[in-house]
């Protein structure tokens, strides 16, 4: 079997970003010990983090993709990360509103400029791991809690920005959690935590090496499916230290001299109405007629350095979907997959993932996209309500 590139495997490995995975089956405790924090210990503690260094070291199937040299403040955007990728290294420096991304080979340097952007805050975190540590407590008695977890948050490798997987999303809805003792990650004492998820779920376990002191995950492996093949991404914190002193000029960088600017503006806006979506967006937004009990959840508004997205959310507490209209780029514009259909006298790509259905078509310069985890009736008569005048 050749071996893996890092480009094939790039958004594999954006799992270690951050997984959102809704855990409701049971919980079981491997072994007697139930000497184990409580729920709002953990919580409390996270909440107390401001700030980790580390190296943060990332493989597939035990082979060493990439090294970074990491320190982060949590909740925010600020980071100062190298990282080393085969024979390749980057510095990224990131502030609340600016990030520098310097390719030391090439001399180039891509800043971001973000406005409005959203942040990952540790009290998400915080609730991930204290529902964890709240149902494996639950289960220590023998019983099982029905309840939903928390939704998984795991921190972005490095603490970087938070990004959604970008393969498809499995559902867990059945998955259960076991507790198996303790075990060290680089000296470190942890709690070990496995999901396991229902049989015919493309991504097998995940299992959580969680720190005993700060309760913040030190290593966590995946089993994800690609090409047929089962193969385990690994993300590991080594030579962590929890709140560093940090200095005053850790997240600026000026760039050298002679270096390349390449300048990016992004703009993302997340509103409670779509009236205060149409307020904000210049192209006009769609009004779909969502079936109940769906109903309207959240508008988001992104611009990517002059190419527009604009998006509406719809939930009913457990399926989501999603209507996206926004500015085709290049080649973005061709549909994807092989299978056809007509939305109002449009042809249409409809494919069908594990994580739902997404319908896709363009009009009058835009394209539509209408994604979520429901039938593909209710997809296409969603797209088939749209007027894309």
């Amino acid at each position: 079997m050749p071996a893996p590139s890092f480009a094939r495997f790039r958004s594999t490995l954006l799992l270690s970003a951050v997984i959102l995975v809704v855990l409701s089956g049971c919980a079981a405790l491997d072994d007697q010990q139930t000497d184990l924090p409580a729920a709002g210990e953990v919580e409390e503690t996270l909440t107390d983090l401001e700030a980790v260094n580390a190296t943060v070291v990332s493989t597939l199937d035990g082979t060493r993709i990439s090294t970074q040299q990491t320190v982060f403040e949590v909740g925010t955007q600020r980071r100062r990360s190298t990282t080393q990728t085969g024979e390749r290294g980057s510095l990224v420096v990131a502030n609340d509103s600016v990030t520098w991304r310097y390719d030391r080979a090439a001399n180039t340097v891509r800043v971001t400029h973000r406005i409005d952007g959203e942040q990952q805050s540790n009290t998400s975190i915080s609730s991930s791991m204290g529902s964890i540590f709240g149902r494996v407590n639950t289960a220590s008695d023998g019983t099982e809690r029905e309840a939903a977890l928390d939704p998984l948050i795991l921190p972005a490798a490095g603490g970087g920005d938070p990004q959604p997987f970008a393969g498809q999303i499995e559902s867990f809805a059945n998955a259960s959690l076991n507790y198996h003792g303790t075990g060290t990650v680089a000296g470190r004492e942890a709690y070990v935590v496995e999901a396991v998820p229902e049989a015919d779920v493309n991504t097998a376990n995940i299992t959580l090496w969680i720190d005993q002191e700060w309760y913040y995950p030190l290593q966590w492996n995946s089993t994800i499916v690609v090409d047929e093949e089962r193969r385990t991404v690994t993300t590991v914190y080594r030579n962590v230290t929890f709140n560093p002193a940090v200095s005053a000029g850790m997240f600026t960088f000026d760039p050298p001299a002679n270096a390349t600017i390449v300048e990016r503006r992004v703009v993302s806006q997340t509103f409670e109405t779509r009236a205060e979506l149409v307020a904000r967006s210049e192209m006009t937004i769609p009004d779909p007629d969502v079936p109940e009990p769906l109903t309207f959840d959240s508008a988001r508004y992104f611009d990517d350095n002059g190419t527009v997205r604009t998006s509406l959310q719809y939930t009913n507490g457990s399926a989501t979907l999603r209507v996206t209209k926004s500015e085709p780029r290049g080649d973005s514009a061709a549909l994807p997959g092989d299978d056809r259909v007509e939305i109002n006298g449009h042809e249409a790509a409809i494919q069908s993932f594990d994580s739902g259905i997404s319908l896709v078509w363009s009009c009058e310069g835009h394209r539509y996209t209408v994604f979520g985890d429901v039938s593909v009736e209710t997809v296409r008569a969603v797209g088939e309500s749209i007027d894309c005048g």
